[in-house]
């Protein structure tokens, strides 16, 4: 190991040294700003040339002279942009017929949107889509989403979860900067730790993405960038608090040494403390929670080396459960306390100094450390992780450079120490992987039907140490029937092991008993889906139009049966059909200037086989779901006015007909519908500071007696999981941001 490391410590040094030509960096969008992803860039009358990432951005070695860079990509004619050799970032757009409309040095934000360019069906919240919510954190970053919803897991923790596609996040493969995240012991926080002013960007995968970074994807995957020292501003604060007593610091400082070497540190700090109790049961409505988490990010980058070290760290404090009378015993109330601790290394490094100038190998590693400590009311849980997890790349093109490929090798390790009461869930996870992945894109405006064709297709081998070895196919392939008009047919495998309690966290928060009835398998399944996406102008004013339908079919699932017994929670293998039907559509349009409408609608059929029932739909998945979003910028840019309402249908019950202490009405059948309405308005002073105040749930809308027995926690029919809606009402809030280049 210690000679691994010094190897890769010499290489690093001595490419950075022997390479120290200078880079230009750029980005390439089209008019409706979305990246062109797979253009190719030449320098003319050379062979040094590049190809456009998937976030737009590329990197060229510079010129001695003025010299012109040749862009090229389908749907557009060649178009010629010259550079001088001083420039050191360029921002190109491209009008998708013959002319190049603007070159700056600039930084881009972008808005939400489906692209129509890239194979994979991919939507892409930008930076200003994130600014029209409070975004506190990344768990709460989906408020304007059609795709993503956040699910109330229980009444007394604050735990947090996606879903997409109908099926719980944890069957969403969630990466940050491309390398697996948010799993393991800290799954049901793990959103959290990362701060809405830390993210520069999320893209959503829908179905089946790439097989590079790993198997796990069922649903689809869930990317997250991070913003980088050498874009951040030099000095960044913000400053959050709501009336529920939540205040937030954040606290962003970056350096660039050099035109080649630049570093950031983001500091983040949040408290919530408060003994609210609006529905009188004697439980605090929101955990008291206190967060430190700190992210130190290096960048060093010249025409041959792209290299990243980053150290994350979080220290992590819930407290719940019954408000404690002044003077009270303690020990006579039911109490909940989650303490999180983690810290995290991890790393990219890019080679660009092969000998073919189309080629390159890149190496995306991590390592951390994970330890709760919990207790919920008599019951304990405590655990510790230890993850590795490396993946070596390396991308090329054939002949031709439309035809492109990328072959790898990944490895992942996970060690866990982990106990509930006397109960050992300890184990290890070694799983070694090889992955291959082609991709054709037509880089030329030519109307022939194989030029309108995308296609990336892949197939990854996996060994695990408790499951044997397993094969994972994927393919994705679109077909442009103009520029502006798109569809997309996507199909593969996805598996996972589910760490049923760490992930199952909620379920503590009651006095079921946890009963595993059978040695837990992988949880295996297959996804189809389609796209169509249409962007076209509707009174002289740009709209669009995406609508999805996919297919999830298990071949095996852990079922989570809250039906079978009130005082217990069963985890048992699927013996009979398990699937999830999801039918998504958005809609956007600029309706006036400055004025846009969003409106998404979302239908989900989630059902599964349960032993002692059959097949049943999924308990608290909504099946109709809706958003409606006005968005406001006045004409001197000054003013930002956002609004949404999130429309959520009904919802089914876990069966509870023997529990004594339930109230039928209230948890029996379907759940309510119901709307949440949010709203934000943002004043600009200037190009460093801006204030920014809002209204969650303006409405007040909260869910009836959402514990059951609360007043007998210690009893056999306490249960705080049987939560579908909000069980605080309206939060007001203000913030700041300032900032200094």
């Amino acid at each position: 190991m210690k000679r691994y490391i010094y190897f890769v410590a010499m290489f690093m040094a001595t490419s950075a040294s022997v390479f120290g030509q200078n880079l230009i960096t750029g980005s390439v969008f089209n008019e409706l700003n979305e990246p062109l992803f797979g253009a190719t860039i030449l320098w003319e009358g050379t062979d040094i040339g590049t190809v456009v990432d998937e976030d737009g951005t590329f990197e060229i070695i510079k010129q001695t002279e003025v010299k012109n860079l040749v862009i090229n990509y389908v749907g557009y004619d060649e178009v010629l942009i010259e550079v001088a050799p001083e420039e050191e970032e360029v921002f190109i757009q491209i009008d998708g017929i013959t002319d190049l409309m603007e070159v700056e040095v600039a930084a881009d934000i972008r808005d939400n949107y489906v692209s129509t360019i890239s194979t994979l069906n991919i939507e892409t919240i930008g930076c200003s889509e994130l600014r029209k919510a409070p975004c506190c954190n990344l768990a709460e970053s989906f408020q304007t989403n059609v795709a993503v919803d956040v699910s109330y897991n229980d009444a007394v923790t604050g735990a947090k979860e996606i879903m997409l596609l109908g099926l719980r996040g944890t069957y969403t493969q969630m990466t940050v900067e491309k390398r697996p995240a948010m799993t393991g012991l800290g799954s049901a926080f793990a959103m959290g730790y990362t701060p809405g002013t830390w993210l520069e960007s999320i893209q959503i995968i829908k179905g089946q993405g790439t097989v590079a970074n790993g198997y796990q994807a069922i649903a689809g995957q869930i990317n997250t960038e991070l913003v980088k020292p050498f874009n951040d501003k030099q000095l960044f604060v913000n400053l959050y608090g709501s009336s529920f007593g939540r205040g937030e610091v954040n606290v962003h400082l970056n350096k660039k040494f050099d035109k080649n070497f630049s570093a950031g540190l983001m500091l983040h700090a949040s408290k919530m403390q408060n003994q609210m109790d609006d529905n009188d049961d004697g439980f605090y409505d929101t955990p008291q929670k206190e967060l430190l988490t700190a992210l130190f990010r290096s960048s060093y980058r010249n025409n041959m080396l792209d290299a990243q070290f980053n150290i994350h760290a979080v220290q992590d404090r819930h407290n719940s459960g019954q408000i404690i009378p002044q003077g009270a015993n303690p020990l006579d109330f039911y109490q909940i306390n989650q303490n999180h601790d983690r810290v995290e290394l991890f790393s990219k490094l890019g080679y660009l100094g092969l000998e073919n100038q189309n080629a390159s190998i890149g190496f995306i590693g991590n390592a951390s450390w994970h330890r709760l400590d919990s207790y919920y009311g008599n019951r304990w849980h405590r655990g510790e992780q230890q993850n590795f997890y490396g993946n070596l790349i390396y991308s090329s093109a054939f002949n031709n450079p439309n035809h492109r490929y990328e072959i790898g090798a990944s490895y992942m390790y996970d060690d866990y120490d982990e106990q509930l009461d006397d109960t050992d869930f300890s184990r290890t996870e070694s799983v070694p992987g090889v992955y291959a992945e082609y991709t054709y894109s037509n880089s030329n405006s030519n109307s022939r039907f194989i030029d309108r064709i995308g296609i990336v297709a892949g197939v990854r081998v996996d060994h695990h140490n408790l499951f044997g070895t397993f094969v994972v196919p994927r393919a994705n392939v679109k077909y442009n029937f103009s520029d502006e008009s798109i569809i997309r047919a996507s199909a593969g495998r996805g598996l996972r092991y589910a760490n049923v309690i760490a992930e199952n966290v909620s379920m503590l928060a009651s006095n079921r008993a946890i009963v595993i009835l059978e040695d837990l398998e992988m949880e295996d399944a297959w996804n189809y889906g389609i796209n169509f996406t249409q962007r076209f102008k509707w009174n002289e004013r740009e709209a669009s139009f995406a609508i999805d339908a996919f297919h999830t079919n298990f071949t095996n699932q852990v079922i989570r049966d809250m039906d079978a017994n009130f005082q217990e929670v069963q985890f048992y293998n699927l013996d009979g059909k398990s699937f999830a039907n999801s039918i998504l559509g958005m809609f956007t349009y600029e309706v006036l200037d400055g004025l846009d409408v969003k409106l998404g609608y979302k239908f989900n059929d989630v059902k599964m086989t349960f032993q002692n029932n059959g097949l049943r739909a999924k308990p608290m998945v909504a099946r109709h779901r809706g958003l409606v979003a006005l968005d406001y910028v006045t004409p001197n840019k000054k003013w930002e006015i956002n609004t949404n309402m999130q429309l959520v249908g009904q919802s089914r019950f876990a069966d509870l007909l023997d529990n004594p202490a339930h109230t039928t009405s209230i948890h029996a059948g379907d759940t309510p519908a119901y709307a949440l309405v949010n709203g934000q308005v943002t004043h600009i002073f200037n190009d460093k500071f801006e204030v920014y105040a809002g209204m969650e749930n303006i409405t007040s809308y909260v869910q009836e007696d959402p514990i059951i027995d609360a007043g007998n926690p210690f009893g056999d029919n306490f249960d705080a999981n049987h939560i579908y809606a909000p069980i605080t009402g309206r939060m007001a809030y203000l913030g700041i941001r300032y900032g200094i280049e």
